[in-house]
């Protein structure tokens, strides 16, 4: 798992650079998920120490929204007077959110071979089916 987290940490690092040397003006963790998503890409998502990391980090991911949550609460006065817009804009971002999210899931796992629904990848034709299913058509 070490050895993900120095991956990731490394794209994060070469992002930084990328944007300092160009002045781009996108975060330089941005472009360093960018090139590490195409370094997946290119490898078709053999990178076993990558996922491992990823998987611990999401695990993770409600101890990074405590300090988030503590800055809302500092800031409850003056958020309560502008309820109404950041209500809706939360509401259209996490409906878009949820889209992109959905979306993304569908296209990579035609790479991981996750996609066993309906219509999916690993489900099509008869030879897909289990012998004693066939068997059971067939009679």
């Amino acid at each position: 798992m070490i050895q993900g987290l120095v991956l990731l940490v490394a794209g994060q690092l070469v992002g930084e650079a990328v944007v300092t040397v160009t002045g781009l003006p996108v975060p330089g963790a941005v472009v360093g998920m960018v090139l590490v998503l195409a370094a997946l890409l290119a490898r078709k998502g053999r990178m076993p120490e990558v996922r491992r990391a990823g998987q611990t980090l999401l695990m993770l991911v409600p101890l990074f929204l405590v300090p988030i949550s503590v800055g809302i609460m500092e800031q409850f006065d003056a958020l309560r007077a502008d309820a109404w817009p950041l209500t809706t804009a939360l509401l259209v971002s996490i409906v878009l959110g949820m889209a992109a999210t959905g979306l993304a899931v569908r296209w990579f796992s035609r790479f991981d071979g996750l996609d066993d629904g309906p219509g999916g990848h690993a489900a099509k034709g008869p030879s897909a089916q289990s012998p004693a299913r066939n068997e059971a058509h067939d009679g």
